[in-house]
């Protein structure tokens, strides 16, 4: 199905469309900004995927923050045969290239881009919604005639501003994303839906926030990717 082969790979890098900006990167705030304190945050998700004919696959996303040194999620996805563990980093020391870690084989993968077009996808504000304790503007994006995608966002999400100045420094438009980062306009995820119609079945995707944590300390080598 072909929704279900997109949202496997793409869920490694779904949260921040990790991709340099290069014309827009912020040195003071890489080089001259030596105080964490106050600049880190953890969001977990968690969530399932459903598709006609396949086991239900339950899937977990945690997203480390650091508005200073750079971002770094894990996405589990526990499927019927074996599991899927990888792991996205993004540092604004090296601009120009995500790291994408499996750590079921302990290889790494480095991706290199030059950037891309800021333009964003045609999004629908449906309205303001209370989701999970979040008051929050649900947005729609259709795929076509066959793909809906629904993002809840709220600007009251604890570790929201982090990300904010993380993302100063990353291209929010990625081709080939599951959507855009300019979802960000309207505060942290809270929730996302995606529904597709296909010949053989239908796919449904959603994830809910679980913990939004602002009261952490990382240490540095939180944003290293693993030596072996």
């Amino acid at each position: 199905m072909k929704l279900l082969k997109k949202f496997l790979p793409v869920l490694a890098i779904f949260f921040t469309s990790l991709s340099p900006r290069p014309s827009e990167i912020s040195k003071r705030s890489i080089l001259n900004d030596n105080n964490p304190f106050g600049s880190q945050a953890i969001l977990s998700y968690v969530g399932s995927m459903n598709a006609t004919g396949i086991p239900e696959q339950p899937i977990g996303i945690i997203v480390y923050i650091d508005s200073t040194i750079g971002v770094r999620y894990e996405v589990s996805i526990n499927r019927a045969g074996p599991d899927s563990h990888i792991a996205a980093f993004y540092k604004f020391s090296k601009p120009y290239q995500t790291v994408f870690y499996n750590f079921n084989t302990h290889k790494s993968f480095v991706s290199k881009d030059n950037g891309s077009s800021d333009s964003g996808p045609n999004l629908d504000i449906i309205g303001k919604e209370t989701v999970n304790g979040y008051l929050c503007t649900h947005l729609q994006h259709r795929g076509g005639t066959n793909e809906v995608h629904d993002y809840w966002m709220s600007t009251k999400l604890p570790g929201f501003s982090k990300l904010v100045n993380a993302l100063k420094n990353i291209n929010p438009d990625l081709p080939g994303m599951a959507f855009n980062g300019t979802i960000f306009n309207w505060g942290g995820l809270v929730k996302w839906t995606a529904n597709s119609v296909e010949e053989k079945g239908t796919v449904r995707l959603e994830l809910n926030l679980r913990e939004a944590n602002t009261n952490v300390t990382l240490p540095a080598k939180t944003f290293d990717v693993p030596s072996k």
